[in-house]
C-alpha cells in the first residue's frame, strides 16, 4: 500500500486531532492508504476525509447509490439551466433558474456533496466514525456498523467498494424530482418556441405597420 504520512493540517484537521487518533488507531496505521473493499477500510477512509475537512475527498465514500443520485440531479439540473437560457422568455429566466436550487451551481456531484456536508455535517461524522465493535446485516449488500465511539453507521457494499449510506432516501426524491421538473421545463420551452415561432410568422416583412394600423378607429 502506498504511504501517506505526509500530512497537512488545517484548521477543521486540528479540530478532529484527538478524533482521528482514536480512529485511526483502531483501523488501520495512519501510514498506509485506506482500503474501502473492507468495513474497515471505508470509516479509515471517511475518517481521513473527515479529517482533513476535505468533503470532496469524503464523497468518494459514500454509498454509490447517494453519489449516483447526486450526479443525476447535477446533470438534470444543468440541462435545465441551458434549456431554460435558450428558450425561455427573459423576463421568466430569473425565476426559472432561481427555483433550480444549489443543484444548479454545482461544478460537480462532488462539489454538490461538499456545498451540503460543510463543518456541522462533517462534525456530526466526526462524532460517530470509530473503529467497528460490532456489525448487523440488515439486508443482503447492507450492513448497521456500532463504533468504538458508541455511534451507528450503515455502509452498503458496491460491486467492491463499501459506502456510507447517506440521505439515500432524501436523495432518490431529489432526483425523481429534479428529472420530473426536467420534462416540464422542455415542455414550457417548446411552448416558448412554438410562441416565438408563430410571432415571427404574423409580424409584417420589413418591420413595417400592421395593414390599417395608422387608420382611425371607427366609430
Amino acid at each position: 500500500m502506498k504511504a501517506t504520512c505526509d500530512r497537512k493540517y488545517t484548521p477543521l484537521r486540528r479540530h478532529f486531532a484527538i478524533f482521528t487518533f482514536a480512529v485511526i488507531t483502531g483501523l488501520l496505521n495512519a501510514c498506509f492508504e485506506a482500503d474501502p473493499r473492507s468495513v474497515r477500510g471505508a470509516l479509515d477512509q471517511a475518517a481521513r476525509a473527515v479529517e482533513q475537512g476535505d468533503a470532496r475527498e469524503l464523497f468518494k465514500v459514500i454509498d454509490a447509490r447517494s453519489r449516483h443520485a447526486l450526479i443525476s440531479i447535477v446533470a438534470d439540473r444543468k440541462r435545465a439551466v441551458r434549456t431554460i437560457a435558450a428558450d425561455y422568455p427573459p423576463e421568466a429566466r430569473a425565476a426559472a433558474l432561481g427555483r433550480l436550487g444549489d443543484a444548479a451551481e454545482a461544478k460537480d456531484a462532488a462539489d454538490l456533496f461538499a456545498r451540503r456536508c460543510r463543518e456541522a455535517c462533517l462534525g456530526a461524522l466526526a462524532q460517530t466514525l470509530a473503529a467497528p465493535v460490532s456489525e448487523r446485516r440488515l439486508a443482503a449488500r447492507v450492513l448497521e456498523v456500532e463504533t468504538a465511539r458508541g455511534g451507528r453507521l450503515q455502509l452498503r457494499k458496491g460491486d467492491s467498494w463499501w459506502g456510507l449510506v447517506w440521505r439515500e432516501r432524501e436523495l432518490s426524491d431529489e432526483r425523481d424530482l429534479a428529472s420530473r421538473e426536467l420534462r416540464q421545463i422542455k415542455e414550457n420551452a417548446a411552448i416558448h418556441r412554438r410562441r416565438r415561432q408563430l410571432e415571427a410568422s404574423l409580424r409584417p416583412s420589413g418591420g413595417g405597420s400592421w395593414p390599417g394600423a395608422d387608420a382611425p378607429a371607427g366609430p
